[in-house]
């Protein structure tokens, strides 16, 4: 199983570290990349992960090379990033968020908490706030993957409708 985890451009991001340490120390045959932000250090790397010889971590991949890596995986676990979200949706990737939290200083405010409960309420991609819980559902991903096919549908559509709503406007002013 190929695992990508991105962390995003903003702060440290400890939680996240902990959960690919989590993933790491279960599944060692697993192939775990981890783009850990710019300025990644201390807390916000994995710890012990240095002699898995499947992790392989970066503050930033080139894009060539996160395209990559992105389309080899299997599964994202992504923070609550807009970018990434709608990565994940319109490519039909399978995803987990784990929004940064404002609460935790991970970010200024609780938008990624929003914007992940909405993702989630809306297309039914699991969000979740706390390490242990996210390791379990990452493990349980091979055998049953979020709906990434039917999201993206779902999307098309949602567009297309938009679209015509939006056509319609514009022809009638």
């Amino acid at each position: 199983m190929n695992v990508l985890f991105t962390a995003g451009t903003q702060f440290p991001f400890a939680r996240m570290a902990r959960v690919v340490e989590g993933v790491a120390e279960r599944c060692p045959e697993w192939r775990l990349v981890f783009q850990a932000g710019p300025g990644a250090s201390g807390s916000a790397l994995p710890v012990g992960t240095s002699a898995h010889a499947n992790v392989h971590v970066a503050p930033m991949f080139p894009q060539e090379e996160f395209e990559a890596l992105f389309h080899a995986a299997d599964l994202v676990v992504t923070h609550a990033g807009m970018g990434n979200l709608l990565l994940c949706l319109e490519r039909a990737k399978p995803f987990f968020m784990l929004p940064r939290l404002a609460s935790l200083r991970e970010h200024r405010n609780e938008h990624q908490r929003d914007t992940a409960e909405a993702i989630s309420e809306r297309y039914g991609v699991p969000a979740f706030f706390e390490v242990e819980p996210l390791v379990e559902a990452i493990l349980g991903a091979q055998s049953e993957a979020p709906p990434a096919l039917e999201l993206r549908d779902a999307i098309e559509r949602e567009r297309r409708v938009f679209a015509k709503r939006l056509n319609s406007l514009v022809e009638s002013l």
